[in-house]
């Protein structure tokens, strides 16, 4: 029972918006017959359809109607609004028009098309039909208003301030009016109208901050400086409170380059609850990254405190706070707000990418690992994150898992060689650290073919070589090149002296080593037991034994050296 009464009632709804639209259109056109019945059933079908949702169906059966009556206001008018929901303007447009050419006085068929050339940026044409609107209902100030947009997008400002002063002969003085007309009046360069404007708003609302507030800057800016201090003050003693007056203070200092009075009342504004937040946040940035602005490091940072005080939700500013802390090598900090920011808006790549690049470059692998699991949340198409995954699950020798995450990550990289050289050498030093010895060098070759040009990979490859006692002239030509690219490195220097060690070469080895332990200032225990390791080689061992004790002090040394000392003699 409920279904069927359903149905009567939504044919009935049907009909009767199909008769309207009929009746409606019969006002508009001149015929001598009604509109047959095939021509009614098909409207009636088409308009159901569309109340539906079937645009499709509806598109169909309406044109089906054309084909009766092409000129049907009513239809083309239809069809114009199905096109346009399609996002199809040139269709849209060229229906509208039909309809509108069948009905010129039909105001529906007209606001259709006006609107039409609007949102095709035909503004010529969207002022022609609005001004036809206005002269058919000029009852409708909605028209008038649109009028002014059309004119404004087509740079007709003189006709804009025309409809504008039509506008308030009908509504009387109104602020929002009035602050359009200034500012049209102010673009053209016309500065007394553009006062007056500000004079008769300020005249009908005297106590009104916001007003008083533009009246005051506009004096500044046309040098009349005694009438716009007049002004301050008069704020200030209706409400030195305010967030606006103080705002208008502030922008008074600072053009009078009184900047340290000025951020006195900018820290007023950020407290107050009268000016946007998106205005001081406009505000901070601004200051922040003009180059001439006279505000330090340390004032931003107060004036963002205060804000993140009001608003601890906004991720923008927190981001940017993130961001200050790291100028400051305040990186604990930076991540910590870095972090607030990005669990409001996950979004930020790029951020998540300075997070984790910042926990991996102090060694803080846990924290790398926790905000790359994170970042592959938001960002599970992002090789990074499961690189820093990866390294750190390497640094703390958890080489099964590393393995696992860095071959995932690897397989989402897009024309990037230097990014799937870094894979495959974290994939080499993971297997090197399960002893995969042959799998490791596999992988470092692939690096290698990549980015051979990473000195610290060339480096690397050629210690593990060497000290596996493997290929060891590549291993040469591997440290030769990463020495080209940093000749005084002593890590370096210490690779090139253990791979001639290695071959026996001693003589030169000791020179190569001698260079490294000179740049690292004899505080690293690795060059410093390789250095004697060589001198020992060379039956110098007094002073091998000397250099082995130095070794000991830094507590960087192998598993042998203490037997070394105790024994007198090289051990591998």
């Amino acid at each position: 029972m409920r279904r069927g009464k359903l149905m009567v009632n939504y044919n009935f709804i049907i009909g009767l918006v199909i008769y309207t639209i009929l009746s409606i259109n019969s006002i508009g056109q001149k015929s001598n017959s009604l509109i047959d019945s095939q021509f009614s059933k098909l409207l009636i079908k088409a308009t159901g359809a569309k109340i539906s949702g079937d645009l499709y169906t509806a598109d169909s059966i309406y044109k089906k109607c054309l084909e009766l009556n092409p000129n049907s206001g009513v239809v083309n008018f239809e069809l114009s609004g199905i096109y346009r929901s399609k996002e199809d303007l040139k269709r849209a447009i060229k229906f509208a028009e039909i309809s509108v050419e069948s009905s010129p006085k039909n105001e529906w068929y007209l606001a259709n098309l006006a609107l039409l050339y609007n949102e095709n940026k035909s503004y010529r044409k969207s002022a022609d039909v609005f001004l036809k609107l206005t002269q058919i209902k000029p009852e409708k100030i909605t028209y008038l208003f649109s009028l002014t947009e059309a004119y404004l997008a087509n740079n007709k400002i003189k006709k804009g301030l025309k409809i504008l002063n039509l506008i308030e002969d009908e509504v009387g003085i109104n602020e929002d009016i009035s602050i359009q007309k200034h500012q049209l009046y102010a673009f053209i360069n016309k500065k007394n109208k553009a006062l007056k404007e500000l004079e008769k708003l300020v005249t009908e609302f005297p106590d009104n901050i916001r007003n008083l507030g533009l009246l005051a800057e506009y004096y500044e800016s046309i040098n009349k400086k005694e009438k716009s201090i007049e002004l301050l003050q008069k704020m200030m003693n209706i409400d030195s409170t305010n967030g606006l007056v103080r705002l208008s203070m502030f922008q008074h200092y600072y053009k009078n380059g009184k900047y340290n009075k000025g951020f006195i009342e900018l820290k007023e504004v950020m407290l107050s609850l009268e000016v946007e937040e998106s205005l001081k946040q406009e505000i901070l940035i601004q200051i922040s990254y003009d180059k001439n602005s006279p505000y330090t490091l340390n004032n931003v940072n107060d004036l963002t405190k205060i804000f993140i005080e009001m608003y601890p939700k906004n991720s923008e500013i927190l981001l940017f706070y993130g961001n200050l802390k790291f100028l400051e090598n305040k990186e604990d900090s930076a991540c910590f707000f870095l972090r607030k920011a990005l669990a409001i808006n996950p979004l930020e790549y790029e951020m998540w990418a300075q997070l984790i690049s910042s926990s991996l470059s102090r060694g803080k692998y846990n924290d790398a690992i926790k905000d790359a699991e994170l970042a592959s949340e938001s960002h599970p198409n992002q090789p990074f994150p499961f690189f820093a995954i990866g390294l750190s699950l390497n640094a703390k020798e958890k080489y099964e898992k590393a393995l696992k995450e860095l071959k995932r990550g690897k397989l989402l990289v897009i024309d990037n060689n230097f990014l799937e050289s870094e894979f495959n050498s974290q994939i080499a030093d993971a297997y090197y650290g399960l002893n995969e010895i042959e799998k490791a060098f596999k992988y470092y070759e692939l690096a290698i073919e990549l980015d051979s040009n990473n000195s610290i990979l060339l480096n690397n490859y050629s210690y593990y070589l060497s000290i596996n006692k493997q290929n060891l002239d590549r291993a040469e030509n591997l440290i030769l090149k990463a020495i080209s690219i940093r000749p005084n490195s002593p890590t370096f220097l210490d690779t090139y002296g253990w791979v001639l060690f290695q071959k026996n070469d001693f003589i030169n080895a000791e020179q190569v080593l001698f260079k490294a332990v000179m740049l690292s200032d004899e505080k690293n225990g690795e060059i410093l037991e390789h250095y004697a390791d060589v001198l020992y080689k060379l039956d110098k061992r007094n002073e091998a034994i000397i250099f082995w004790e130095k070794a000991k002090i830094t507590g960087e040394y192998s598993d042998q050296l203490l037997n070394k000392i105790n024994e007198k003699k090289y051990m591998e």
